[in-house]
């Protein structure tokens, strides 16, 4: 027996060692399938030295033709922002990479190997403001087409806190007596909660901060520079629970477009009250003469009092529900010549349990039937 052991002992040694190496082997590629599985390019699927080395190569081969700071010239699209964002969104990173190894640069592509591109793309990737990770991008098509393309969302940390610390402290200057102390408005409007979400979802806050530096404070839009609006904008953020990030949020114009105001994932909120909303119902006359609409769509808050053509065709096809809302200052859309037609409404939003009702902005016949 014992001479067996001594013997075996060996052996158990190299097996423990192939034991260990393998182990070591499967957790390296578990890290690398979760910083680079399916998943996003707000994962960190590249590393900071990667970019490093990209944006040397870049420099001496790529900026020429698009711009040392990647915003692009006559010879080369943008590399940045929201132009070159949109223009790969929910595409895969193995669409863009394809696209640089085949390509580019254009006088040889081939004069540059696979690894060097990668490196170029994490730095484009960098250059775009999405995180670093532990692990080196590799040029596998199987990785990069896991990978997808996503703007940035208001949930991703676009600001820091010190930005919006010091965008509380103008706001208190210079906002607080319309919009209150804590933002929920009293001359203005609210900038926090339902109402100031439903106001502004699905937009960019390019489109926000255009509205503020713009307009804002009334009357004396031209006293608070660019930067400083920017920073009241970081404050609203933050009162809305929208996380910190690492870096300032710039004035870039391309840069806010590219970043979607959106609610957290899977959260949805009613129409608050006040709110000017769209609905599709059957037109009729209730009691005491007074207009009803009946099998309403549920309200959707809109920032448009009127429709466009085209909008009025999406209501057509737009299903029918089960609600039923009276509806004021109606008289000036003349319901006589619509009634028991489907139409859609747009209008100020009151309901309680008790009462519910539209003060109408707009009102216009999409159905000669309600189709009921």
């Amino acid at each position: 027996m014992f001479e067996r052991t001594m013997l075996e002992k060996p052996m158990l040694e190299k097996l423990c060692a192939v034991l260990v190496a393998t182990t070591m082997w499967v957790l390296a590629s578990a890290g690398h399938a979760a910083a680079q599985g399916t998943g996003t390019i707000w994962d960190g699927v590249y590393t900071s030295a990667q970019a490093a080395r990209g944006k040397t190569t870049f420099e001496g081969t790529c900026a020429r033709c698009h711009n040392p700071e990647l915003t692009g010239s006559e010879r080369g699209p943008a590399l940045k922002g929201g132009t070159f964002l949109s223009h790969w969104e929910d595409d895969s990173l193995e669409s863009v990479f394809n696209k640089i190894r085949d390509t580019m640069p254009p006088i040889g592509p081939n004069t540059l190997s696979e690894d060097i591109k990668i490196d170029i793309l994490a730095y484009i990737l960098q250059s775009n403001a999405y995180p670093a990770g532990t692990v080196d991008l590799r040029p596998t098509g199987s990785v990069l087409e896991g990978i997808k393309i996503a703007k940035k969302g208001i949930w991703n940390g676009v600001y820091t806190t010190a930005q919006a610390a010091r965008g509380k402290t103008t706001f208190e200057t210079a906002c607080i007596r319309c919009h209150g102390a804590d933002l929920t408005g009293t001359n203005g409007p609210p900038l926090v909660g339902d109402k100031f979400l439903g106001n502004w979802e699905t937009d960019s806050l390019n489109s926000l901060f255009v509205k503020i530096r713009d307009t804002m404070p009334p009357n004396f839009g031209t006293i608070l520079e660019p930067e400083a609006k920017l920073e009241i904008l970081t404050y609203i953020l933050q009162t809305n629970k929208f996380p910190a990030g690492s870096e300032d949020l710039k004035v870039d114009s391309e840069g806010l477009d590219a970043i979607q105001i959106v609610r957290k994932a899977g959260e949805s909120v009613a129409a608050p009250n006040f709110a000017l909303v769209q609905v599709v119902g059957c037109l009729s006359q209730g009691p005491n003469n007074g207009w009803v609409l009946t099998s309403t769509s549920a309200p959707v808050v809109t920032k448009e009092q009127t429709s466009t053509p085209e909008a009025l065709k999406r209501a057509e096809a737009q299903p029918l529900g089960g609600d039923t809302f009276q509806l004021v200052s109606v008289a000036p859309f003349k319901p006589d010549l619509h009634r028991g037609h489907k139409v859609e409404a747009k209008g100020l939003l009151y309901r309680d349990p008790d009462d519910k009702r539209i003060n109408l902005t707009s009102m216009q016949m999409v159905g000669s039937s309600c189709g009921q």
